[in-house]
């Protein structure tokens, strides 16, 4: 699996709340992404960052995903992003009681 974390720079003036409704506008874009096995968006309202942690299947899926398309989109919408790609070769899911690797 690969593991990729995108944090970018939001203005001050987002609380959680807007934030949350922007997440909830763009969520169901995800459903639908070749690989991606889940999404997490993630923020920190008192240090100004917001970002996603996605779960990918393979290396090439999360690389097509993140296009220079994508990262103009997300650049628009919030602010440049940092990205970096991660392996992640064991993954624990309590939800099934499972260690995967």
């Amino acid at each position: 699996m690969i593991i990729v974390l995108v944090t970018f720079p939001i203005s001050s003036e987002l609380d959680a709340a807007s934030l949350k409704d922007k997440f909830l506008e763009t969520a169901p874009i995800y459903k639908e992404a070749p690989g991606l096995l889940r999404k997490n968006y993630i923020f920190d309202v008192e240090k100004h960052r917001a970002g996603g942690v996605y779960c990918f299947d393979t290396m090439e899926n999360a690389k097509n995903w993140f296009d220079e398309q994508r990262i103009e989109w997300i650049t628009q919408r919030y602010s440049k992003p940092d990205l970096q790609f991660f392996e992640s070769p064991v993954l624990v899911d309590n939800d099934k009681g499972q260690i995967i690797s």
